[in-house]
């Protein structure tokens, strides 16, 4: 486990996005929920990792994360946060308060300063509201010092059996991220 990269997941339910990092070989040591059912379901899927059940708006790394990982480093934060005021089937209000959740997902980034972060979302967010939540997201990460790339893919040409669509923010320290190609045998 030396060379792996540490990883948590804010908004991470039951743990799927961090079973896809565990499978490519990264370390996932924390789950952030507010469902105390998905996050025993979490930690049954990541064995080792621990879980927080709260509002992320008041979770901090000193206060609540530190104390459960100890001096382990956080390398990755991943995350899809709540997206049922952007998505498209939805009302779609501004100021809808789950539009706000990625606001704790900046912070902690933030707060933390892994060497990279991926957020997955609906891929209506890159054009709601005139692109506003894309602009903040790509303009806070930017002033932190991370390169920012974002992509909206398609599950269905990576090998999964699902025409799912989603934009995918990644940005990292050092480097450029390259996203990897379709996979054209899986077609």
């Amino acid at each position: 486990m030396k060379n792996k990269l540490n990883t948590i997941d804010l908004f991470c339910g039951c743990g799927g996005l961090s079973y896809g990092f565990e499978k490519a070989g990264y370390n996932i040591l924390l789950g952030i929920d507010n469902d105390s059912k998905a996050l025993e379901t979490f930690e049954l899927n990541h064995n080792g990792a621990k879980s927080i059940c709260g509002d992320i708006t008041k979770i901090t790394y000193e206060k609540d994360i530190k104390p459960l990982i100890g001096d382990e480093r956080i390398d990755v934060i991943i995350g899809g946060p709540p997206c049922q005021g952007m998505s498209l089937s939805g009302p779609r209000k501004f100021d809808d308060p789950r539009n706000k959740l990625y606001l704790s997902y900046i912070r902690l980034v933030q707060e933390i300063q892994p060497k990279a972060f991926v957020i997955e979302n609906v891929p209506g967010l890159v054009g709601l509201f005139g692109g506003q939540i894309k602009d903040s997201i790509v303009e806070k990460f930017t002033e932190m010092g991370y390169r920012i790339r974002y992509k909206i893919l398609c599950a269905a040409d990576y090998g999964v059996p699902q025409s799912r669509k989603r934009v995918v923010f990644v940005g990292t320290k050092v480097g450029e991220f390259v996203y990897p190609e379709i996979n054209e045998s899986k077609l």
